[in-house]
């Protein structure tokens, strides 16, 4: 079977390309011709001419975003920015693989077994890809992002934000060991936190979760601060992941609602990825997906 998978069967132009653009990061690119205009059609404007057709602005620019992808410092590399050699081996490149794609299709090595695999694995991925940049295209429309935003503008009015702090262990009986310290030695809550808290990081910062809207907290967390008041210590519970945890509630105020500027683009990935999420879970409800393998 052949194998469409090119390794060191490169073409050369290909090769004396990358080592010319790698040569010259230390240095400026030289221009061997004016800029183009921004209202240049690309697709139209032929750099090159050779007996089985024509090379466009297009063409090249197509082939050194290739190359930008594969390399973070040519970032911001137009053609225009390429010396004539440079240039003249790119114009090379897009040439010697147009006749290799004309060669190929008359010796009929399109119509191969493997070639339509890949063919078709290559056309499943690229529409996946476009089909989801459209889902979040769509769902990311500025009218969309507004409407979300003030949707929970409204939902926020009248929440809150509570700062707690908290100590999580494994099980009850280390969970009252810490509780009757606290009670005796209510001031060395972050101590405590710091020495014996499972979560490492806000173990940190003494058990301090700082200011969080309540919405976000375990019920059963936003349950107990409703028994207590501020700097009162929650008896020892049992959160849903299995941990017992001891609260302390430090503080609480009007859920804050920042401006929408300041939260657009955040939510405007977060729309984007729900978008995506709901998508992904709803075509494989409709799919009706059996397995048919077991361990």
């Amino acid at each position: 079977m052949k194998n469409f998978i090119l390794k060191q069967g490169r073409i050369l132009t290909a090769i004396n390309l990358v080592l010319l653009l790698s040569s010259c990061q230390n240095s400026h690119f030289k221009s061997a011709s004016k800029p183009s205009s921004d209202s240049d059609d690309q697709s139209t404007t032929i750099i090159s001419s050779y007996s089985g057709g024509q090379v466009t602005l297009k063409d090249v620019n197509f082939e050194i975003e290739k190359l930008v992808a594969k390399n973070e410092k040519l970032k911001g590399l137009t053609f225009d920015k390429l010396n004539q050699e440079q240039k003249e081996t790119l114009i090379k490149e897009v040439i010697i693989k147009e006749i290799a794609f004309k060669e190929a299709k008359k010796r009929k090595l399109d119509r191969d077994k493997d070639y339509q695999e890949a063919l078709r694995n290559f056309e499943l991925e690229l529409l996946r890809q476009k089909l989801i940049f459209e889902i979040a295209k769509e769902a990311s429309d500025e009218i969309n992002v507004k409407k979300n935003y003030d949707e929970l503008v409204a939902k926020l009015k009248d929440k809150k934000d509570i700062r707690i702090s908290y100590i999580a262990v494994k099980n009850l009986k280390e969970a009252e060991a810490i509780y009757q310290i606290l009670v005796k030695y209510p001031n060395s809550f972050a101590l405590q936190a710091k020495r014996k808290s499972l979560d490492l990081e806000i173990a940190k910062k003494g058990g301090d979760l700082g200011f969080v809207m309540e919405d976000s907290l375990p019920s059963e967390i936003v349950k107990q601060i409703k028994t207590i008041n501020k700097g009162q210590l929650s008896k020892p519970l049992q959160l849903s992941n299995g941990k017992w945890a001891i609260i302390k509630f430090v503080d609480e105020r009007p859920a804050e609602i920042l401006p929408y500027e300041k939260v657009k683009d955040v939510l405007t990935q977060n729309i984007a990825k729900k978008a995506i999420e709901d998508f992904v879970s709803q075509s494989l409800k409709k799919a009706k997906m059996s397995i048919l393998i077991k361990e």
